[in-house]
């Protein structure tokens, strides 16, 4: 099945899920790890809940972290679906600090803020490379703009839905 048509089932899905979706919980585990999924990561490259350590009793878990050879290379962030991503973007410059990654996607399930580690590190410009709403964007512009930025995705070389 192409990319394009894969978004669109997920986001038709999300859709009737939606209502049952009360909890950050839930809308990680629901709406965000099928997602990676899409993406065309394997559930055992992705570590959910990686703690990171900020000194004394400032330890902070990342909700997931796509990793490659031991190290972590995509950091997720992950909130409630009604929740304003705004107020959350400086998060992922804190995680970067702390890891090699050099990846970042911030969501609400529903939407999908891509992020290079330059660009979050930047004090200048934290805008993401991407951003849409996977219940409002065409499925076929979802999965071209994921298509054009593939390489930020493809962790190992193998092939993945995003490797074509």
């Amino acid at each position: 099945m192409e990319l394009k048509d894969e978004i669109g089932q997920f986001a038709v899905r999300i859709k009737k899920m939606l209502p049952q979706v009360q909890s950050e919980d839930l809308t990680r585990n629901a709406l965000v790890m099928p997602f990676i999924q899409i993406l065309g990561f394997d559930p055992s490259e992705v570590q959910s809940e990686a703690v990171l350590d900020f000194g004394v009793k400032k330890s902070k878990k990342v909700d997931y972290t796509i990793m490659k050879d031991g190290e972590p290379t995509i950091l997720v962030e992950c909130k409630h679906h009604n929740e304003n991503l705004d107020i959350h973007d400086s998060r992922l410059s804190k995680y970067f600090r702390k890891t090699k990654a050099k990846y970042g996607l911030l969501t609400n399930g529903l939407v999908y803020r891509f992020y290079t580690e330059k660009m979050v590190r930047s004090k200048k410009n934290q805008e993401p490379l991407f951003e849409f709403k996977i219940t409002d964007t065409k499925a076929a512009t979802i999965a071209k703009m994921i298509e054009e930025h593939k390489d930020y995705f493809n962790v190992d070389h193998k092939q993945t839905p995003l490797a074509s």
